[in-house]
């Protein structure tokens, strides 16, 4: 089976080394120059999501959402807040997550029964 380096290396028509080296780097930058593919791509030998688009290294259209295709075609770039927040939320062990809500849970509970003994007063 093909590494994603090595199929990106087959794509571009370069030697398969499995190494991002410098062939390959010279390669994506003069792929990049050649404005190839439908996805507008900057020049800069990064493989950026539209050149690996534009590579036929995956269908946009099959995996991203419509604000991303809208993206890959030039459009705005769109909020990644909810992602963001997933991340750092994903930091926090979740054993440390079900302590906090049972800490929570143990205050609630002991403010209900404190409400409920001053109404009976």
């Amino acid at each position: 089976m093909a590494t994603p380096i090595q199929l990106v290396q087959r794509n571009l028509g370069v030697p398969q080394t499995g190494v991002w080296d410098a062939t390959t780097d010279g390669a994506i930058v003069a792929y990049q120059h050649g404005h190839h593919g439908p996805y507008p791509m900057s020049a800069d030998g990064h493989p950026d999501p539209q050149t690996l688009a534009n590579l036929g290294y995956y269908e946009p259209e099959s995996i991203f959402s419509s604000k991303w295709r809208d993206y890959l075609a030039g459009g705005k770039h769109p909020s990644t807040f909810p992602r963001d927040v997933a991340t750092a939320i994903d930091q926090v062990p979740r054993w440390a997550w079900a302590a906090t809500a049972a800490t929570f849970g143990v205050f609630a509970y002991l403010a209900y029964r404190s409400d409920k003994k001053r109404r009976k007063e």
